[in-house]
């Protein structure tokens, strides 16, 4: 009995050591958009960032930018809409942050065997599906997580770091594929919220919040 705790111990700390831990840093994924009807293919980048409870994700594209900024210790932050000559600010708050992620933390997965190296990591896949038809594909890694579970990066109910990802809706796929990872101190001032140049909207008014 005492020589399986020994073993179970023994395992849990190399695991744990093994496990690199993310307070800081920066994950860059590339976007495909591919649609069968329209006969669309389009390319973005998307961004994520943290800096403890300091959060930022920013999709560039070729017709615009969009950029989330959350402050999870202060519960405020915003949405930012960069299209053509138009700036518009989408304020918010603890229950609107997390009304925003409401529809993937729903997500229930099934885990699959598969597994495949992304940026080093082994990643296992996961698969979901939602009540509005959309299918989900994840690859994830649970030899990284992120210190502020608060911070909540897409399919944290998996319990790992997502690096790859596969969402479907009829006629439409986007894939996410992360290019890069790094653990640099990020500037504080990323986080900032612009004091003026944008319209301000309201965060229901907007439909963002679906």
């Amino acid at each position: 009995m005492l020589k399986s705790i020994g073993i179970l111990l023994l395992t849990l700390s190399i695991n744990a050591t093994a496990q690199k831990r993310l307070s800081e840093g920066t994950i860059v994924f590339d976007v495909q958009i591919s649609n069968k009807v329209k006969e669309i293919q389009s390319a973005s980048l998307f961004t994520q960032q943290i800096k403890g409870s300091h959060y930022r994700d920013e999709m560039v594209s070729s017709i615009g930018r969009s950029t989330t900024i959350f402050d999870i210790r202060e519960g405020s932050g915003a949405i930012l809409k960069e299209y053509g000559g138009q700036k518009i600010m989408i304020p918010m708050v603890s229950e609107q942050w997390e009304e925003k992620l409401n529809k993937l933390k729903k997500l229930s997965f099934s885990i699959t065997e598969e597994k495949k190296i992304i940026l080093g990591f082994e990643c296992q896949k996961a698969e979901a599906s939602a009540s509005d038809g959309s299918t989900y594909t994840v690859f994830f890694t649970q030899e990284l997580s992120s210190d502020n579970k608060a911070v909540d990066l897409q399919f944290s109910q998996l319990g790992g770091f997502t690096l790859e990802y596969i969402v479907s809706k009829e006629n439409t796929t986007v894939f996410y594929t992360a290019k890069s990872l790094n653990f640099d101190p990020v500037p504080i001032q990323r986080f900032d919220i612009p004091a003026s140049g944008y319209r301000i909207l309201g965060f229901d008014e907007s439909g963002k919040n679906k």
